[in-house]
């Protein structure tokens, strides 16, 4: 299942690409279906933006916010979803590449030329698709790709998620933190930490350098978590 974005202050054009996009999962069952969201211009889309899409079509030329400074805000944001431009007007679609946009359709949208860029950009996410995982705080959801994780830290009652985007707390439990990251690259190095191993700089005695923090490691994890690390680094080659 993809999450698809259209941003458009267009509703015909919305509905022209949510005709296109339904027809080819209908053709291509095997593709898994998707999740749609149109979205009626680039304000209302970034207002209270965090990364929950594979894939955002935007419009060029919207009144509000343009396609290409939506682009450039979802960028900034450090968002790495699959983003292809929608325009009348090829020519601007080549300032693509600022944004590391994948491609770009000209409309009206031909269904032919659509479906070859459509699987080149499902291609695209599957190739580079990382896990996400959402947080709950108070009245807000906030979503996070795993590779962002840093460390998990348990502080009384609640626990600090460390990310590249800055830190997280909730009212949970580490191994609650740890049945949302079973499978990835993490271990406990002591009773307060769960450790992204690919932030591991460094081990100095009972101290593991983890992204710019020192982390202790308690006698009773150590092994553990050595075995794990080396298992890790080892696996990549």
């Amino acid at each position: 299942m993809y999450t698809i974005a259209i941003v458009d202050d267009d509703k015909q054009d919305i509905e022209a690409l949510e005709k296109v996009i339904n027809r080819y999962f209908k053709e291509n069952p095997e593709g898994g279906g998707s999740s749609l969201s149109a979205i009626a211009d680039g304000s209302e889309f970034l207002k209270d933006y965090s990364p929950q899409f594979d894939l955002v079509f935007l419009d060029i030329d919207m009144k509000s916010v343009n396609g290409m400074e939506t682009a450039r805000r979802i960028r900034a944001a450090g968002d790495k979803t699959a983003i292809i431009f929608v325009t009348r007007m090829a020519r601007y679609a080549i300032r693509g590449y600022d944004v590391q946009a994948i491609d770009f359709i000209v409309k009206p949208v031909d269904y032919y030329s659509f479906s070859l860029k459509f699987k080149k950009a499902l291609d695209y996410v599957d190739s580079n698709r990382e896990k996400r995982i959402s947080l709950r705080q108070e009245d807000s959801l906030v979503w996070l790709n795993v590779g962002d994780v840093v460390y998990v830290e348990v502080l009384n009652h609640f626990l600090i998620w460390h990310t590249t985007r800055g830190t997280y707390k909730i009212w949970s439990t580490l191994k609650q933190a740890e049945e949302q990251l079973r499978g990835e690259a993490f271990a406990l190095c002591n009773r307060c930490y769960l450790v992204n191993l690919r932030f591991v700089r460094a081990i100095d005695k009972n101290l593991a350098d983890v992204g710019s923090e020192k982390l202790v490691i308690s006698r009773y994890k150590r092994k553990e978590f050595i075995e794990r690390l080396a298992a890790f680094w080892g696996s990549r080659g």
